[in-house]
């Protein structure tokens, strides 16, 4: 009987793996339509992202690529209509890395970014970046340490969401910085109170921020990668800066299947994603954004979203961050 059971096992496997093949031969079919989940409202750099990759997919593809915009719940909403549909290709999702910190930070967060989704590759990544007031006496960020760690200066700083927050943590438990948090509810509302002087530093992402250095009303004092920023070339690193470790942090963008989705489709959508982003216009694009393209295969994304996961679950323990759930 075990033997037989084992037998029918073998051929379930072969079939699948047969199935899941024919099915890699097969897709994209032309004309048929596929779905690009995006968990934000458009107009941001996400929704920018989808619309121009979607473009070139449906030009290479030969099928409407349609770009749903589903906000809502900390990317729940998106997310989890993705990992819900079809494992047949037909339901992509743009992800940023803050899937993996929503998953640390919110203990009921109902979707494994792991296990729930299958990477499909990376599209680009953008550091952090801290900034005081341009009439700031503060011009780096050893002297903004040294402000805020003398007890008579108690100096409030600003964040825009978990991932801004984290990072001027994580910069707390390995420097001498102090500053309380005050959490705001987007980059928008951040920003102007830092440009009225009601927090003292903020960390939020190049994108918002470099409007506000252009126009010379704010200063930076450093980037939150341990390499400079191409679109902000003469702004410190961590490093170069005076903080200590090995950790970089910021912002990447990302496609995504359901999990199960079968190998050789995840193998055809990745190739197609790195032969898009090669397009001269649409690096150009991109990188207008001050997001720098960082092509890769689907395993490398899979272990950066492990490896954020591990990240962010050590910051939030050696900071000790307490989140209500």
């Amino acid at each position: 009987m075990k033997k037989i059971f084992f037998s029918l096992a073998l051929t379930a496997a072969s079939m699948l793996a047969i199935h899941g093949t024919a099915l890699g031969q097969d897709y994209p079919q032309k004309g048929k339509p596929i779905n690009m989940i995006v968990p934000f409202a458009p107009g941001g750099a996400s929704d920018i992202l989808a619309r121009l990759i979607s473009q070139k997919f449906s030009e290479e593809w030969g099928a409407p690529v349609v770009v749903q915009n589903k906000p809502g719940g900390d990317m729940v909403i998106a997310l989890q209509s993705v990992a819900r549909a079809d494992k047949d290709g037909y339901t992509i999702g743009l992800t940023t890395g803050s899937f993996a910190l929503n998953k640390v930070v919110k203990k009921d967060f109902p979707v494994n970014p792991v296990t729930d989704l299958a990477s499909i590759g990376m599209i680009g990544q953008s550091p952090y970046i801290m900034l005081v007031h341009a009439d700031s006496a503060v011009n780096s960020f050893k002297e903004l340490e040294a402000v805020t760690s003398d007890d008579n200066n108690h100096l409030n700083y600003a964040s825009c969401c978990f991932g801004t927050y984290f990072a001027a943590e994580m910069i707390k438990t390995v420097t001498q910085l102090n500053g309380t948090h005050v959490p705001y509810k987007g980059s928008a509302p951040a920003l102007n109170a830092m440009l009225s002087n009601e927090v003292d530093y903020i960390i939020d992402t190049t994108t918002a921020a470099k409007p506000f250095i252009s126009s010379g009303k704010l200063k930076p004092l450093m980037v939150t990668s341990r390499k400079r920023s191409a679109s902000l070339p003469d702004v410190p690193h961590l490093t170069e800066a005076g903080v200590p470790g090995d950790f970089d942090i910021g912002v990447w963008y990302g496609l995504v299947f359901p999990a199960g989705t079968p190998a050789d489709i995840v193998t055809k959508a990745n190739t197609s994603l790195n032969a898009v982003l090669a397009m001269p216009d649409v690096k150009a694009r991109i990188e207008s954004l001050d997001i720098e393209v960082t092509p890769s295969t689907a395993e490398t994304m899979s272990a950066r979203v492990v490896s954020d996961l591990q990240m962010y679950a050590d910051a939030m323990k050696k900071a000790n961050l307490q989140f209500g759930n």
